[in-house]
């Protein structure tokens, strides 16, 4: 079965460094196939026998024995990725000049968040909220301080979430394709 696993906070600012080439390692030599990563950001695809329960026992072994910090993760399969990949809305990533993410809900995620989102949304966002992603549009630079999507950093929610933007997204979607 193919995964996809998404880090969070890694590699940012010169913080919780984890080389992907060491990460790709780790997974080959765990028995993992076509292990392939897509930039410094904590996205690796991989395929797999094992059972998903397995696979994220797999990953938390690799991460604590080979990290010395904390690491929140999502591992998806394929299946669930393109399920809800299937479901973006047709405004997410149409307009170049609004920034598009897709906030990844990681193990950590709390539930309750998809009830409290839509009460705190502003006039500058968009958002659909699927299974494992919730699909955001906002301004760009014009009008941000006033979205909601601005006042997130920090906040339980985002630190529950791992941000990709509309491109790598679109990108790990073909890593799959593979």
């Amino acid at each position: 079965m193919k995964y996809l696993l998404l880090l969070r906070g890694v590699n940012v600012g010169g913080n919780h460094r984890v080389p992907m080439a060491t990460l790709r390692d780790l997974f080959t030599t765990a028995g993992c196939r076509q292990v392939q990563s897509y930039i410094n950001s904590g996205n690796l695809c991989f395929t797999s026998d094992l059972e998903r329960a397995e696979v994220e026992a797999l990953v938390v072994d690799i991460l604590t024995t080979n990290f010395d910090f904390p690491i929140d993760f999502r591992v998806l399969t394929e299946a669930e990725f393109k399920t809800d990949l299937a479901q973006a809305p047709t405004w997410w990533g149409a307009d170049p000049t609004l920034r598009h993410n897709a906030l990844f809900k990681l193990r950590s995620y709390d539930q309750s968040h998809d009830s409290w989102l839509p009460t705190k949304l502003t006039a500058y966002d968009q958002v659909l909220i699927t299974p494992n992603i919730i699909f955001w549009t906002s301004t760009f630079r014009v009008n941000f301080s006033k979205s909601f999507y601005s006042k997130l950093l920090g906040t339980p929610f985002y630190q529950q979430t791992s941000a990709r933007n509309f491109n790598t997204t679109m990108k790990l979607e073909k890593l799959l394709d593979r």
